[in-house]
Order: C-alpha cells, then structure tokens, then sequence
C-alpha cells in the first residue's frame, strides 16, 4: 500500500449494485499520486496552478498536435469494475509510433530529468493509447515550459505496450489494494449503522420529523434549511439520519460544519455516544493548521520544519495506524504525527479524503483560500451539515472579502529594505503595490492596478520566502488577491472601500452577495442542511443561503411549556444616542430581575462601553463581567462560576460575543436573561454598501445587513436560558422596538412578551417564581 500526495482527490464510486462491489472511478493523476510522489511539503504557492495552466495553454498553442484529448480505461481488476480516465496535454497521431506528450512548468532551473510522477501519468496515457488503438509501442514526451509556453527541456523515449501494461496494472492494484482495505472498514461500517438505534431512549418531541426531513434531503440531493430552537436535540436529529443514509450508499461522507468549539464538541460527544452502541465509524476533526502545529514557526518548507522533509515518505505508516483507531479526533492525530514525525494538518488532510465523517469550521468547505480543495473541488457523494447557519452570512461575506493595510505594507517594505537592500525584488515590488495603494480612490477603483502589483508581489515572495517575515502579511495579500480576482469578474458583487492611515491607504474589498458562491458551491452535494436555533423567517434565508424554491424549510417549536418562561419587554430606547439617559433604567431592570429570586442572572449589552455604565449603577452586586481579549483559563474560570456553587451572580456580557452562544447552562446555572437592544451592527460604509446591494437586488436591504444579524445575537444570547423540560426563567427584553411588528415577527412564538415599565417588573418576576415553585 502507498499513499501519497494528491493534489485533487479524483477517486469517486458509484452507487453500490446490489450483492456486488462499487465500480471504482478515479483519474490518470489521481493513480499515479498515490503511489509516486516527491518526499517533501512543499510552500504553496497561489500562482502556481494558474501559472502552470498558462504554460500548458502556450505550449499546447505552439505545437500543431492535438491537446486535451480523452482516455479511458474500462476493465475487471481485483474483483472491481475500473474506469481510469484523463486527458492528453498533446498528442501526435502522424508520428511513428504515435507521440504523447505531458507538459509541465519549469521552476527556476531545468530539469535534468524528468519527475517520476510526471514520467507516470504518460506512461499510463500510453498504455490506456495501446489498448485504445491496438498499438504494439507508443512515443512518451515530458516536456518543460516556462510562462510564455518556451521549453526549458524535454525528455523523450518509446515504450513497448508490454512494459506499460506492467507498469499501469502496477499502480492499479496498488490503489485497489488499499481501496480494498477501505472498503472490509466501510462493510463493517455499514453493519453497525444498520444495526445501531436511535443514540438516546426516546425522541424528543420533533426529533423524528426533522430526522425524516434530512434524509429526504440527502435522498432526494436538496438543500434543507431548518429552525431548532433550544432543546430539541439538534445534533442527533441532523446525524443520525445523516449516517443512515451514509450506511445505505445514499452519500459518501458527511462533512459537519460548526463555527465555534463548542459546535465541534457537540459533533464529538453524539459520535462518541454512538460508538459506544456499536457504531464503527472513522470521524474526523479537522483542526487548523496553526492550531495543531508543533513548530514555534507555522512554516510548511523542508528547509525549516523537519517534518515537512520526507513527510509523504513516513505517511503510509501513520495511515495504517490510524485504521487502527476508532476515530481521528485532535489528540489521536498529534499522537500520531508525533509517533511518525509527520505534519498533522498535512496527515489530517489526508485522512480527511478516508474519513467517513469530518467534523470542521466553514471555512474548509466555502473559503476558496482554505477549503480542502481534493474534497471540494470534486463533492461527489458528499453530505453537508451546517450548524448554527446563522452565522454563514458574515462568516462567507468574511472570507469572499479581502483588505490590506498601506501602513503595515510600509512598515513591511522598509524592515525588507533594511535587511536586504532597496534592491531586492520583494522590496520593488512591495514599493510599486504601497503606490497602487496611494493611488486608489473608492469612486474610481483601478482595480486591474491594484491586481497586478498584488500578483507581483506574491510571486516575488515565492521566490525569496525568507524575505516573509511571520507571513501576516502574505496571508493578507492572499485574501486580497483572492478577492480582487473574483470582484474583477464579478463587479456588481464588490465594493472597493478605502481608508486613509496616517499617510497611507488601506482597501477592503467586500464581497456584497455571497448568494451565487454558496449556490455553487453546494448545487453538486448530496444534501445540504442549514440548521440552527435562530434562521427566522426561513424563506429569506432559504434563499440568502443559495436555496430555491424546490429546497425545503422547516421548524420546529420549542419542545419546552411555555408557561416555564416569563418573557417581559421593557420599553426603554437603547439606541447610541440615548444610552447615557436610559443606563439607570437598565440598571433598575437587571436589578429587578436579580432580587426577584437569588440565583444565577446574565445581561447582555450591545457595547462594552455600555455595560461599564450600567455596571457603575448596579456595583452593590455580586457582579462579574466579560472582558476583552479573554484567553481560554479565563474563560473557563467565567463559566465555571455559573456552576461551582448557588451563590447569587449577575454576570454582565457582551451580545454577539464568547458567551452569548454554543454555551451549555441548563438548570439553575443560569435562571435569568436581560438583553439590552436588538443587537444591530454599527452602522458604518461595509454595512450600508451591503443595504444598498441586496436593495438593487430588490431584497429588504435593512433586514439583511441589519436586522437579522441583530436578531440573531438576541435568539443566541436569550437561548442561554431554558435548557432542558425542568427548567424555568425569566427573560427581559430592555427595548423599545421590540414593540414594532418587523421585530416581534422574528422573535419564537412561545416567548410571548408582555410590555412592561420598568417600576412594576418586580413584582411581576416574584410571582412568577412564587407559582413555579
């Protein structure tokens, strides 16, 4: 067995006929990369696929062969049915023998030989030419072009058909032999799921409606875009079917997506619940790369990290370890990177291609600069499940978007110069982009500029990356470049917005509609679910998050008794303008809210500086309040005080931050939550330009850039409270808008809120725990 490096998975099956095995699908480049590939990590380089394609395209222009042209093999191998395809760079029908040629880009200097794994991929062309044609020997050509499609070298030799046809069955039963190994776990696999029940006694109420509604989704390959409040067991109503349907062959893996640890965790504890009734499944968690690094220095170069140098040479002994173990998760992969010395994110990128199920952030499926290309690029059989999708809207506007700083540029360029001169190409390049940058002006964006000065910068830092630094830069220019080659074929979807610094600009350019880039990226899967607790009114975000009207909605209501929650809405206006007048009367609400009953409270503020006043009013209090800049001890030690012991505690947070979402504090951990306004986000030019483009659109401008966003912080931060059959609590809504239909109409049914002053909550709040206890 070999497994090395694949740049593009390739590998598909098709549906399982019964009593038999899945024919086998998979690409010339794909055979040959699992067994022949250079040791090394390599730095990745942006350009080099866009530059390889050029160098393809111009040399394929000078030649008067033919180009791109199909092959197939189609046979009985090892018990499967195989189908190999790919196509020829150039190919010579004239020539005697018959002449195929691979073209590839020529780095800095020649070759003095060809790559073995170039070598391969012609070689398995010829043989598949052979069989095609009936030939007894065939001519095979590498050839070397640098960008204006010049060769650099050539290496050239004919090749008699027995010697392909070894080499090429060679290579197959390399690959059927580890697929063979894949597919004794996947039978075993899908007996367990066959066999294995529900993961909990009973159905909460609506777990098996949604359980139906995922895997008809899966079944019928739509998108599904689901409402679960608090309480209704969303993890195992979106797995459990999810993996009944992987079981079936109605999807090959299935990718769960969260946007926060806490999400991760969740995915972990349901598939460790499920295993330990029987379910033998290979789940992975994919952690990002700077996380799991064990460098000081996260620098995948051979020339820096020991494990980047002969990484793929000691791969396969991890990979067969890891059959080993009964799941992938964080620590079962830094064992294994440390018992083999290798890269684990580069080892977790390659499980993730064996997993049958994946637990990740967004970002490796929808961020084009680090999705997990070799899956995404190619969904095949491929399941989706996203949690909390609420927060997909910023999150993909985020990483479809791109900025860069001039004054850290400057700073940048002159500590390039002071180490190696004016001279050096990184620091003329760097100077001829701070120009682009000086020049730029929001109501005439020159983008093309902007584009090459950033496209020659990045190519000067490949060639001389010790000229790098700590790569923040670098990383910055990729989002940029990324984003100004999108907004160049796509105008109507950006918008240039530049800032003076000092001396200095900075740009950011923002994605306005994110809608067609999610459309696309999931059209192709076998079933998309969008669920959270907070994605009202489902059909505007059906359609914000790249549905249509044959994709299906559905919600459930709250699984808990109304009665259990006093919801009141206390009309003060909490708007910037009038948060100085008003304080005191938030004060006077939390305050009431706390001496209703002693127990544990939270309030939510939409600002820091905000809650910092209101605090001055209630400083009698046991109070603890979120600061800025919390690391995880400290965060920790927050959430630990909501459950070490009763002592009374009003906890002051901030809405939209570490805690007001994904944390679990059921019972009397936390009995009582003030929100403070509607959550909506500054106003500023990224969010008017996003108004502006969704009302062209002919959509509510408002709502999108705005009011859901604000609506979604309220939902998260108030389904804190109320988190299991037993619990009770009591919710303040400290606004005055929360009156206006437009608001109330995206609040959950069961809340109920009653309009209250101020000076007549405490009462109310005592009588409402007098009755429940």
């Amino acid at each position: 067995m070999s497994a090395g490096r694949t740049e593009t998975d390739g590998i598909r099956e098709t549906g399982r006929p019964e009593g038999g095995r899945a024919a086998v699908r998979l690409s010339v480049r794909a055979l040959v990369a699992f067994s022949v590939f250079p040791p090394d990590i390599v730095p990745f380089s942006p350009n080099l696929m866009e530059e390889g394609r050029v160098a393809h395209l111009r040399r394929q222009q000078k030649s008067g062969a033919g180009s791109e042209l199909p092959l197939r093999y189609r046979g009985r191998r090892r018990g499967y049915d195989v189908e190999v395809s790919g196509r020829m760079d150039l190919f010579d029908g004239q020539a005697r023998p018959p002449l195929i040629e691979e073209i590839k880009l020529s780095g800095a200097e020649a070759p003095a030989e060809p790559r073995m794994e170039h070598l391969y991929q012609a070689l398995c062309y010829g043989y598949m030419l052979c069989l095609r044609d009936g030939l007894d020997s065939v001519a095979v050509r590498v050839s070397y072009a640098d960008l204006k499609g010049e060769l650099t070298a050539q290496f050239e030799q004919v090749y008699g058909r027995a010697a392909l046809e070894e080499l090429f069955f060679g290579l197959l039963d390399k690959f059927l032999a580890w697929h063979a190994r894949l597919e004794r776990h996947r039978a075993r696999r899908d007996a367990s799921i066959a066999a294995l029940p529900f993961p909990y006694p009973a159905y909460r109420a609506g777990q098996r409606e949604m359980a139906a509604q995922v895997y008809t989704a899966i079944l019928r390959k739509r998108r599904l875009y689901a409402v679960m409040p608090t309480g209704t067991g969303k993890s195992a109503a979106v797995l459990y079917p999810a993996l009944k349907a992987l079981g079936l062959g109605h999807t090959g893996q299935v990718w769960c997506l969260t946007a926060r640890t806490t999400g991760r965790r969740a995915m972990e504890q349901e598939f460790g619940r499920m295993r330990a009734q029987g379910l033998k499944l290979k789940s992975l968690t994919l952690n990002a790369r700077e996380k799991i690094c064990p460098m000081e220095e996260t620098r995948c170069d051979p020339e820096v990290c020991p494990r980047a140098r002969g990484h793929f040479t000691r791969q396969e002994q991890g990979l067969l370890a890891a059959m080993r173990r009964p799941c992938w998760d964080t620590e079962t992969v830094t064992c294994l990177a440390d018992r083999f010395s290798l890269c684990p994110f580069e080892f977790s990128l390659k499980l993730s291609e064996m997993a049958d199920a994946v637990i990740c952030d967004y970002n490796y499926a929808f961020d084009p600069r680090v999705r997990v290309k070799r899956i995404f690029e190619n969904p095949g059989c491929l399941t989706i499940l996203a949690d909390e999708a609420h927060n997909l809207p910023d999150r993909l506007r985020d990483t479809l978007s791109g900025g860069l700083s001039g004054a850290a540029l400057a700073l940048f360029r002159r500590e390039t110069g002071r180490r190696f001169g004016r001279k050096h190409p990184v620091y003329q390049k760097a100077t001829g982009l701070l120009e682009a940058l000086r020049k730029l002006e929001a109501e005439e964006p020159a983008l093309s500029g902007l584009y090459m000065a950033a496209d020659s910068l990045l190519e000067a830092l490949r060639l001389y990356p010790e000229a790098a630094g700590d790569g923040q830069l670098s990383r910055e220019l990729l989002g940029l470049f990324d984003a100004l080659s999108r907004a160049l074929a796509e105008p109507q979807q950006y918008r240039l917005l530049v800032q003076k610094e000092g001396r200095e600009q900075a740009a950011r350019l923002l994605c306005l509609d994110f809608t067609p880039h999610l459309k696309k990226a999931t059209e192709k899967l076998c079933g998309f679910v969008c669920y959270s607790a907070t994605l009202s009114p489902l059909s505007a975000h059906r359609q914000l998050l790249g549905g249509g009207e044959e994709d299906a909605c559905f919600e459930l209501p709250s699984p808990f008794p109304p009665e259990h929650l006093l919801c009141l809405q206390v009309p003060l206006n909490t708007r910037y303008q009038s948060r100085g007048q008003t304080a005191p009367l938030v004060a006077a609400a939390a305050r009431a809210m706390f001496e209703g009953k002693p127990g544990k409270y939270a309030v939510f503020f939409p600002s820091y500086a905000y809650m910092d006043r209101v605090a001055q009013e209630l400083a009698d209090l046991p109070l603890m309040r979120q600061e800025t800049g919390m690391d995880e001890a400290a965060r920790q030690a927050f959430l630990a005080a909501f459950t070490e012991d009763d002592r009374p505690l009003l906890a002051l947070c901030v809405l939209g931050g570490i805690f007001a979402e994904g944390i679990d504090l059921p019972g009397k951990a936390l009995i009582g939550v003030c929100v403070v306004g509607v959550g909506l986000p500054q106003l500023g030019p990224e969010r008017e330009a996003i108004r502006e483009r969704m009302e062209a659109a002919g959509l509510c401008g408002f709502d999108i850039a705005y009011r859901y966003p604000g609506m979604h912080k309220v939902l998260q931060a108030a389904g804190r409270l109320i988190r299991s059959e037993s619990d009770r609590g009591v919710l303040l809504l400290c606004d005055d808008r929360y009156g206006q239909s437009a608001y109330r109409r995206l609040l959950p049914p069961h809340w109920r809120p009653r309009r209250v002053p101020a000076d007549r909550l405490e009462p109310l709040i005592r009588a409402f725990w007098e009755e429940t206890t």
